[in-house]
């Protein structure tokens, strides 16, 4: 067995789902195998490179799962989904088909860390700037029922006169960091979820974005130095640092808000402790 090999096992062993410090790995090897700091060090280089574990942040990692995923879209080096079948898909494959730029988000990607499942969904696309209109167009030739840059009280009138179809919300952007062939990357989708439903953007409640969010967090390679740059780009970065220290205390990030957005999703997520 490789010396690679036998430290992962060891890792794995030690350390299972959690996250844990470049230092960490030197005393369990020197305890465990008499390794220099040199050779942990070089350990955790070659298994990053092979895919084996994750660094989330500087001097931070996190050992991945070994999972398969059939039939699924990847949206990060460690991280698969699945789209719902139906009018989501279809969607993607008229934009696509189209070569509109565009990028599936928030509860449309995490619909597998719902508590209960609706049956119908407000779906999250953002587009570049300009092709919002055509995108709209496309979509409700198609019978999709979208809706461009709307309100939460647009969205609310469409559930109410359309009660048998997911919605489809379109939002222009000028960038679309995290997009990856026109999927969120999984922090992307949090950053996303977050936003729209503390901003009541979408009629999506706080407590299931918290439950979402605790449940992705604590089970999800997340790679949390991506997680926050994206949030910094929204605007809400000390948000996501108190939402990502409540789960992950050990992180050395500041992680205090006392904003009322931060303490609904927090809330949630206690009762999930």
């Amino acid at each position: 067995m490789k010396w690679e090999d036998t430290a992962l096992e060891i890792l794995r062993s030690e350390f299972n789902n959690r996250i844990f410090r470049a230092d960490d790995v030197f005393k369990l090897l020197n305890k465990k195998k008499g390794y220099s700091k040199g050779t942990a060090y070089r350990i955790l280089h070659d298994l990053c490179k092979k895919g084996l574990i994750e660094r989330l942040g500087r001097g931070i990692y996190k050992v991945l799962k070994t999972v398969e995923f059939k039939e699924s879209v990847i949206v990060s080096a460690s991280v698969s989904v699945g789209l719902i079948p139906g009018s989501l898909t279809k969607a993607r494959d008229l934009l696509r088909n189209k070569g509109i730029e565009f990028m599936i988000t928030g509860c449309s990607l995490l619909h597998r860390f719902f508590h209960h499942l609706p049956k119908r969904l407000i779906h999250l696309i953002y587009v570049k700037k300009g092709s919002g209109e055509v995108a709209v167009t496309l979509l409700r030739e198609a019978e999709i029922r979208a809706l461009l840059n709307p309100s939460r009280s647009e969205i609310n009138i469409a559930l109410e006169n359309f009660p048998e179809r997911d919605i489809f919300v379109i939002r222009e952007f000028m960038e679309l960091p995290g997009n990856i062939d026109g999927n969120a990357s999984i922090e992307r989708a949090l950053v996303d979820l977050y936003f729209e439903s503390t901003r009541r953007r979408i009629p999506f409640s706080e407590e299931e974005a918290g439950r979402i969010l605790s449940k992705v967090l604590r089970t999800e390679p997340i790679n949390f130095s991506h997680l926050l740059m994206l949030a910094a780009r929204r605007g809400i970065r000390e948000e996501m640092e108190a939402i990502t220290k409540f789960v992950h205390p050990e992180l050395p990030i500041k992680g205090k808000s006392e904003n009322k957005y931060v303490k609904k999703v927090v809330k949630a997520m206690e009762v999930l402790r």
